[in-house]
């Protein structure tokens, strides 16, 4: 008999254990910034790798694991292309095993990576990390057809290693991540939190008399941007700021954001380089678009080693003021790939079609820094749910936009102490011999008319499929989908921050 009241009471505990704890499900995404440097060339299987989370991860609308928590894992292993005698490809294999609230209760972590934050590297199924083959850059193929087409006269072979060593450059093919470049992990098994890992300070959320004040403040704010040439609806205005011209510029610098450097002839030259040799433009410029006739007065953006990749908001002031505070609105997409032969431009980028998870992220990287005072959302009914920018790409939205009042953000949380950089690559020399052999084994492979012709059509073909188009204007309002909306639909601020 007691030993039977002992395993009802062991069941009652487990049960309620079960009911306290709170779960996040396999396949959630978890936001992080490295905090320790990692690469191809210096990094070592084994090295410990370490991260901070930058967005709290969220259950039923409760806050699980809290933004700032530690992430810590390992190199499980690593593949350098030295002198690309054995390798063409670099590859990391990073695994995270341990996740510390800030309260600092451990737990375990099991979870492969999803993404790398505006990269150019591929991932494969497990979650490693594989670098791009250098001799694939758009630069070094047409040096391809530019060698394929002279080498008809063998007087013509110091012209050919002229183009290969001189002209069009080898992008490194070495893989190196320093500390700051953004991961997402999705989790392979549940993680389970107690009510206390979850503690620690949120911005505060709008009052019910703010809320009432701010629906007329709203009623006047510009629903949408617009192309500067055609006039065409273009950006979802999707976030509001409250606070100075400095407060804004302060928080979106210690979230790691840069302003855009102004389209000039030597920019415009960068970019193109950038996307003929492959590497990252961090202030590549912004194209404009208006509001109200007006450009924007601030632009940030956030990339990484891949041009055609990058985070970016545009914003703009308003007439109108909240509490004697200046208020800026401002239009943030996600820049994902290249579209090409567009009506009107050759080549333009091709943004995320789900809008949402831009405002998302911008609000995320603004809390972590600790200069948001408040942020909550409100929805707004003259905006469509379903529609396309100027260029003819789709958007989704949920129709609510972002409202952030900001400090003056004295001492910014720009993130965590790192170790010293480790080394990208060798000396000049080894660079040198390296981009010659790997040179020399693409073109015993890939120098020939066959394999160009081939390379050529399927270009041809890639750019075809991503010119995009137009279409037509498919708004929905979001009367006219109400049926689609779940009744009980909660606020992204709701689920992340309450």
């Amino acid at each position: 008999m007691m030993i039977q009241t002992a395993m009802s009471f062991a069941y009652a505990l487990l049960a309620l254990n079960l009911l306290t704890s709170r779960q996040v499900p396999p396949g959630a995404q978890l936001h992080i910034r490295l905090t320790t440097p990692v690469g191809s060339y210096a990094s070592h299987a084994g090295d410990p790798v370490n991260a901070v989370l930058i967005a709290p991860v969220v259950s039923g609308g409760e806050t699980i694991l809290p933004a700032g928590s530690l992430i810590s894992g390992r190199l499980k292993s690593v593949q350098r292309v030295g002198l690309g005698f054995i390798h063409e490809l670099a590859a990391l294999d990073l695994e995270f095993t341990s996740i510390t609230a800030p309260n600092g209760e451990n737990l375990p972590l099991y979870a492969r990576i999803q993404e790398v934050d505006n990269a150019r590297e591929r991932l494969t199924a497990e979650g490693s990390i594989r670098g791009t083959r250098p001799t694939s850059s758009l630069s070094y193929r047409f040096g391809g057809y530019i060698r394929t087409a002279i080498t008809w006269e063998l007087h013509a072979r110091l012209a050919v290693w002229a183009i290969k060593a001189l002209l069009l450059q080898v992008p490194e093919p070495e893989l190196y991540y320093p500390a700051g470049v953004e991961l997402t992990l999705a989790l392979t098994e549940p993680v389970t939190a107690l009510p206390t890992a979850t503690t620690g300070a949120n911005p505060r959320h709008l009052t019910t008399d703010e809320r009432i004040q701010m629906t007329a403040v709203l009623a006047e704010m510009p629903a949408r941007t617009h192309a500067t040439f055609s006039n065409r609806p273009s950006d979802l205005i999707n976030l509001m700021f409250i606070g100075s011209r400095d407060d804004v510029s302060t928080a979106f610098e210690a979230a790691g954001w840069i302003e855009p450097k102004q389209a000039t002839l030597r920019t415009n030259i960068q970019r193109i380089r950038a996307v003929a040799d492959g590497h990252g433009d961090r202030t590549a410029p912004m194209s404009d678009l208006l509001v109200q006739d007006s450009k924007a007065e601030m632009s940030w953006e956030k990339s990484f080693n891949d041009v055609s990749k990058r985070h970016h908001i545009r914003i703009w002031k308003q007439p109108t003021t909240w509490h004697g505070r200046e208020v800026w609105v401002g239009a943030a997409t996600h820049d994902v790939d290249f579209a090409f032969l567009r009506p009107g431009k050759a080549m333009t980028h091709k943004i995320a079609e789900d809008v949402d998870q831009e405002r998302d992220k911008v609000v995320n990287d603004l809390v972590f820094t600790s200069c948001i005072d408040m942020v909550d959302d409100m929805e707004r009914l003259d905006v469509p749910m379903v529609t396309r920018n100027a260029t003819g790409d789709p958007m989704r939205t949920d129709t609510r936009i972002a409202i952030l009042q900001l400090n003056a953000c004295p001492a910014p949380i720009e993130g965590l102490p790192t170790v010293a950089t480790l080394r990208r690559h060798g000396s000049k020399w080894q660079r040198f011999a390296r981009r010659e052999i790997l040179s020399f084994r693409s073109d015993i492979m890939r120098d020939n008319l066959y394999w160009r012709s081939y390379e050529g059509v399927r270009m041809a073909i890639t750019a075809f499929r991503q010119r995009g188009g137009r279409g037509e204007e498919n708004d929905s309002h979001p009367a006219a989908a109400e049926e689609r909306q779940s009744s009980n639909r909660a606020s992204f601020v709701t689920d992340m921050f309450r």
